[in-house]
């Protein structure tokens, strides 16, 4: 195993992790002084859509022009994202650097892809699972670290540790990381294929994230959505009759990569709820009767030890792959989620037994999160790895979409007050762990139809 090319990648997964989790910790003070909580809230929300709306066209640039030079564009562009929210005295000065930090997103389609060409097949698994454990690590370091500098500092120190963040990952590929091939060539590149794909896919993204505030029948909430679906349409249109497009949809076609998508969407709909359901949960009032009332800090501590323990479930995931095959690996992910949600139905009275059932859940997804681009990789052409693994990243965030709504409908079927405050009642927090059980365990029967035989590398 290359160690050094390894702990390269894995250190610039973790400063994309870290750039998606650090913001949560700077919430509360942002919205103290801009006094505007929906408006703070795009802080998260574009760094999301930008991220969704780009992993596939960057990962298929990685595949033409080299990941290894595309890797280092992406990480220069988050550092100078961070470098303007962390110099900035406006909101919109802090948005737009927030939203050109969104593009470290893209950076686990590149190191896939990297592991995939750098790497003997054999250790192809375990090299994608230590990946996935390096977005474990940046999330947790996202959470602590941005909370201490926020208490200690200012929310500004934040960006600019996660800019250090950046250029140390920078500098650790450009050292270790052997110069990419490109896979460019004499065929023309239809390049509308994929310029639709973005504009589309961020449309859609911004109806099902923004639609609430708007109202999702107005008129400008449906207007994004129609014209979201219609460039998506065209984008397959073009996609499927273009010799060499750009963003190819007949690889989605390929039966394990297909099986990968839909268990994927599933699991984002459901179980990647997690942080808003327990959230809720952990801080609503004990005299809701299923609440804990704890603080929002302790909350989050409480999810802590769940992100810490999972950084052995990537390599799990990816040394099961490579022993067992795909298919046994992925049921064996969405079984332990599921198990982990079975949990919480029969008992979620203390933050003790609740820190153990997110433990659960989290190294099971974890698995999953392993699993299913090591499988996608295998099957997916080599000169498009980054891009098929890119799009993995696009579904997930879609249905992550349509799954928060969801979750918000069912947690608003039935509440309870106390004249002053209102919170979602024991049954809707029963219906809602209904639904999210019910869709991991569908995880599970969508993974049994993958190929019984043993994941190549």
């Amino acid at each position: 195993m290359p160690w050094g090319l390894i702990a390269a990648l894995w250190v610039a997964e973790m400063a994309s992790a870290f750039e998606s989790a650090m913001i949560l910790a700077a919430l509360k003070v942002l919205v103290a002084q801009f006094r505007d909580p929906a408006m703070v809230g795009w802080l998260v929300t574009g760094f999301l859509i930008v991220g969704a709306a780009a992993s596939a066209v960057v990962g298929r640039l990685g595949d033409l022009y080299g990941r290894r030079r595309v890797l280092l564009i992406v990480l220069t562009g988050g550092a100078i994202g961070s470098l303007i929210s962390a110099l900035s005295n406006s909101f919109a000065m802090l948005l737009a650097g927030r939203v050109l930090q969104g593009v470290t997103a893209t950076i686990l389609p590149l190191c896939i892809g990297l592991v995939r060409e750098n790497l003997p097949a054999d250790r192809v698994p375990s090299g994608i699972g230590l990946m996935i454990s390096g977005a474990s690590v940046g999330t947790a370091a996202g959470l602590i670290a941005g909370g201490v500098i926020v208490d200690h500092f200012s929310w500004h120190g934040i960006f600019a540790a996660s800019a250090s963040f950046c250029a140390a990952a920078w500098l650790a590929v450009r050292v270790l990381v052997p110069v990419s091939p490109t896979g460019v060539s004499g065929e023309p590149i239809d390049w509308l294929s994929g310029l639709l794909f973005a504009p589309g896919v961020t449309l859609v993204l911004l109806y099902l994230m923004g639609g609430k505030a708007w109202g999702w029948a107005s008129a400008e909430a449906v207007g994004l959505l129609l014209a979201g679906i219609a460039l998506c349409a065209w984008w397959v249109q073009l996609s499927l009759r273009s010799a060499n497009p750009l963003i190819d949809v007949r690889a989605l076609a390929s039966r394990p990569i297909a099986v990968c998508c839909a268990a994927s969407a599933l699991i984002a709909m459901g179980t990647l709820q997690i942080t808003v359901f327990f959230s809720l949960l952990l801080q609503a009032p004990t005299w809701t009767v299923a609440g804990l009332g704890l603080t929002a800090t302790v909350a989050g501590f409480a999810k802590l030890p769940s992100n810490l323990t999972s950084v052995l479930a990537g390599p799990l995931g990816g040394w099961l792959t490579g022993r067992g095959g795909g298919r046994f690996a992925m049921v064996t992910g969405g079984l332990i989620t599921t198990l982990g949600w079975v949990m919480v139905l029969i008992d979620a009275s203390s933050v003790g037994i609740i820190i153990a059932e997110l433990i659960v859940i989290s190294f099971g997804t974890t698995m999953l999160f392993a699993v299913a681009p090591t499988i996608i990789a295998a099957a997916a052409p080599p000169q498009r790895t980054s891009e098929v693994t890119g799009m993995l990243g696009v579904i997930r965030s879609l249905f992550m979409g349509i799954g928060s709504q969801l979750v918000a409908t069912l947690l608003a079927i039935d509440s309870v007050t106390n004249g002053r405050e209102t919170y979602p009642s024991p049954f809707a927090y029963q219906v809602t762990l209904d639904a999210i059980t019910a869709l991991s365990f569908g995880a599970v029967l969508v993974s049994l139809a993958l190929p019984g035989r043993k994941a190549p590398g």
